[in-house]
C-alpha cells in the first residue's frame, strides 16, 4: 500500500484571462512544529493526549507569503501544527488518546497503535464525533500516524488531506533522546492552488517541519558532535535525501508500518538515501570540518523557486540578490557546523600536486530550441572552444590523498556554481553559491566570463559526481554534470572498468538517456574478466530501475560500494543483478562472466504514471 511510482511538480495554468473570486478559506494559520517537545501529558506512565482534526491555512513561505487551506491535526484547544501533534514517549508507556473531528466530511486516522505487527488499524471518525483510543506502546521505534477524508481514504493524499500526518516515536525502556537528536518530517502537497491576482494553478508544495526553505530552521553544531536525525516522509512522492559534505550512516528504515532497527553488520554509509512514500530512516553523522552545509531533497523540482509561493526577491540591478535563497525553495535545510574553540574556520588551503581547467560551456540549440550545456576538461595547451559541448560531460579523475586543484571558467550566458557530490572539502568549495563557507566568507555565484577556483584532497577513491548547482531546471537537464572518479594513490584508468551515467534526455525530462544518448551503444565486456560497473544516477527527477538478464533471467553481479564508500563485508556479496537508484545515487558493481554471451542491461526510466525501458546490449567477447 505504501509503494507508490515518483510525481514531479505540475503547473497548469486556467485558460482564463480574468482570475476569478478566491474560494472562501477558514481556520487558523498552521503553526511549524519543530518536533522538539512531546504533546500531551505523561504522568505515571499514562500519556493522555486530546487531539482534533480541522481545517486551517498553511503558510510555507512565511505570514507575508500568500496560503492554501488544507486539513491539520493539533491538540484540542491549540493551534494546528504542521506536521502535527509530535507524540514521543518511552516504551511500555500507556496511551490514551481522543481524536474530535472538526471537520465536515469523515475522517480515517492510521497509525495510532502499537507496531509490534505490521497489520495497521484504522479509527473512522464521523464529522463532529468524537473517538478515544488505548493502547501500550510496547515496541521501540519511528513510525508516524496520518488521516484521509477524501478519496478510497487509502494510503496518502497530496491535496487538501496531505497535513494530516505527524510523529510518532518510541523510546526504548528508560532511554533519552541523545542531546543532537531532531524529528523531521516532510509533508507533501500538491492542488490547485488561488494565489491573489493570478489564474488558479496546480502547485506543488514540500516542506520539512512545516516550511518551505529558506525559512526552515538552521540545524547548529560544532565540530565533533555526534548527530541524530530521524527523517519521516509520510507523503505521496519520493525523496532522496542528501548531505553535503559528509557521509552519514544509515541506522534504520521503515516503511510506515514496520522500522528495521539494523544491527552493526546492518549499518550502511552514504550521502544520499532514497526514500520512498511512508519511508522513514534514522541517520547519525558526525562533522569533521566547519562551514555552511545543506541537507535537501535531489529531485531538482523539489528544491527549485518555482516552489515558493510569495515572490522571489531581486537585487538592485534584477539580478538574484542571494542565490541560496532565492534559487532555492522548498524541500531543503541548511546546517550551521561551527568550529571547535581554538579551531580555524577555515584550513589553510595545501599547496596542490594537480592542477586542472574545466570549462562549463554552452551552445544554442542542442534540444530544439533550447541549448545543451557541458563541463569541457582542458586536456592540452589550447583551451575548447566555448560553444564545444558533449554530453556527458569530462570525466574528471583524481587520486586519494593528492592536493588538487580545479579551475572551473564559466563560458555560459548564465550564473554558474558547482556541487562536488560525495567529496569531503571544505565548505567554501562545496558549490552553493552565498551558502558554502562560514561568516563573511561565503562562495561566489560565478558569472559568465569569471572563474573560481576549488581545492580538495579527496579521502576515499570511489565514484562521485561533479554538476550544476545553479538553475538545475535548466541546466542540469541539458548536460551540466559529470562523472567524477577518485582513484587509490598511484592507481590508473582501469581497462575494466564501465561508467553508466544515467541522465535526462534534455530539458523536456519524459526523455532519459544512458551517458548522453538516448539509444545508448553496446557495453562490451570481456569474457573470464571481471569488470567494475560504475552507476550513477544524475537524472533531475527519475529514480531508476536496472536489471542485467541473460534472455529474461537476472544474472548475478557483486555491488561493493554505495555512494563512494565500501559496503560492510556482509552486504558486498553477489546476489540476482536488481539496482534501485535514486538521483544523486552511485553504486559499483562487479561483473564477471566465464563465457561469450549477450546480455541485456533494462534501465527503467519511473516518472510519474510514466515507466520508459532502454534496453542495453551487453556484449561478452
Amino acid at each position: 500500500m505504501l509503494s507508490r511510482i515518483l510525481a514531479v511538480l505540475l503547473v497548469g495554468a486556467s485558460a482564463s484571462a480574468t482570475p476569478p473570486a478566491l474560494p472562501p478559506r477558514t481556520g487558523d494559520a498552521l503553526v511549524p512544529n519543530d518536533n522538539r517537545t512531546p504533546a500531551g501529558v505523561l504522568t505515571g506512565g499514562v500519556l493522555t493526549l486530546r487531539m482534533v482534526a480541522r481545517e486551517g491555512i498553511h503558510y510555507p513561505d512565511g505570514a507575508d507569503a500568500p496560503g492554501f487551506p488544507v486539513f491539520a491535526f493539533g491538540e484540542d484547544g491549540k493551534p494546528l501544527q504542521a506536521p502535527g501533534p509530535l507524540i514521543r514517549v518511552p516504551a511500555g508507556t500507556e496511551l490514551r488518546i481522543s481524536v474530535r473531528n472538526a471537520l465536515a466530511k469523515p475522517v480515517r486516522v492510521r497509525g495510532l497503535q502499537d507496531h509490534s505487527t505490521a497489520i495497521l488499524d484504522t479509527m473512522d471518525i464521523a464529522p463532529g464525533a468524537t473517538r478515544e483510543i488505548r493502547f501500550r506502546a510496547n515496541t521501540p521505534g519511528q513510525w508516524f500516524y496520518w488521516g484521509r477524508t477524501s478519496g478510497n481514504r487509502e494510503g496518502f493524499a497530496p491535496d487538501v488531506d496531505s497535513h494530516l500526518s505527524g510523529a510518532f516515536i518510541v523510546d526504548p525502556p528508560g532511554a533519552k533522546p541523545p542531546a543532537n537528536e531532531r524529528v523531521l518530517v516532510i509533508q507533501s502537497f500538491r492542488d490547485t492552488v488561488y494565489l491573489p491576482g493570478k489564474p488558479p494553478a496546480r502547485r506543488e508544495v514540500i516542506v520539512m517541519n512545516g516550511v518551505a526553505w529558506p525559512l526552515t530552521e538552521r540545524l547548529r553544531y560544532t565540530v565533533g558532535d555526534t548527530i541524530r536525525w530521524r527523517v519521516l516522509n509520510p507523503g505521496f512522492v519520493v525523496h532522496p535525501m542528501h548531505l553535503h559534505g559528509f557521509y552519514f550512516r544509515v541506522d534504520s528504515k521503515g516503511d510506515g508500518t514496520r522500522d528495521t532497527i539494523y544491527t552493526e553488520p546492518q549499518r550502511r554509509t552514504a550521502v544520499t538515501e532514497f526514500m520512498t512514500p511512508g519511508a522513514t530512516m534514522t541517520m547519525t553523522w558526525v562533522p569533521t570540518r566547519p562551514g555552511n552545509w545543506l541537507f535537501h531533497c535531489h529531485l531538482i523540482f523539489h528544491i527549485d523557486a518555482a516552489l515558493r509561493l510569495g515572490e522571489r526577491k531581486q537585487g538592485a540591478d534584477g539580478a538574484h540578490a542571494n542565490h541560496a535563497e532565492n534559487e532555492m525553495a522548498g524541500l531543503v535545510m541548511g546546517v550551521e557546523v561551527a568550529p571547535r574553540k581554538g579551531m580555524p574556520a577555515f584550513a589553510a588551503d595545501p599547496v596542490a600536486r594537480r592542477k586542472l581547467r574545466v570549462f562549463a560551456n554552452q551552445r544554442a540549440n542542442v534540444f530544439g530550441d533550447k541549448p545543451g550545456f557541458s563541463f569541457i576538461l582542458q586536456e592540452g595547451a589550447e583551451p575548447p572552444a566555448p560553444d564545444s559541448i558533449r554530453i556527458p560531460s569530462s570525466t574528471i579523475v583524481l587520486h586519494r590523498g593528492e592536493p588538487t586543484e580545479i579551475t572551473v571558467i564559466n563560458n555560459t550566458k548564465e550564473m554558474a556554481s558547482t556541487h562536488w557530490h560525495g567529496i569531503e572539502l571544505e565548505s567554501f568549495y562545496d558549490g552553493v553559491a552565498d551558502w558554502s563557507g562560514w561568516g563573511t566568507r561565503t562562495a561566489p555565484v560565478v558569472a559568465p566570463g569569471d572563474s573560481f577556483i576549488v581545492r580538495m584532497t579527496p579521502d576515499r577513491a570511489g565514484t562521485f559526481i561533479y554538476h550544476t548547482h545553479s538553475n538545475e531546471t535548466v541546466q542540469l537537464t541539458s548536460g551540466l554534470y559529470g562523472p567524477l572518479i577518485v582513484l587509490p594513490e598511484g592507481g590508473t584508468v582501469d581497462t575494466t572498468d564501465r561508467i553508466l551515467l544515467l541522465g535526462d534526455g534534455g530539458p523536456v525530462i519524459t526523455t532519459q538517456s544512458v551517458n548522453g544518448r538516448a539509444n545508448p551503444a553496446p557495453i562490451e565486456l570481456r569474457a573470464g574478466t571481471t569488470h567494475r560497473v560504475r552507476l550513477i544516477n544524475i537524472s533531475s527527477a527519475a529514480a531508476k530501475r536496472l536489471r542485467l538478464v541473460a534472455d529474461s533471467a537476472a544474472v548475478q553481479w557483486r555491488p561493493f560500494a554505495k555512494d563512494g564508500y565500501d559496503l560492510p563485508p556482509n552486504q558486498a556479496t553477489a546476489r540476482p543483478a536488481f539496482a534501485t537508484l535514486g538521483p544523486g545515487e552511485t553504486m559499483d558493481f562487479e561483473v564477471r562472466r566465464e563465457q561469450p554471451e549477450v546480455l541485456t542491461l533494462e534501465v527503467a526510466h519511473v516518472l510519474g504514471l510514466r515507466q520508459v525501458v532502454l534496453k542495453i546490449p551487453v556484449i561478452v567477447r
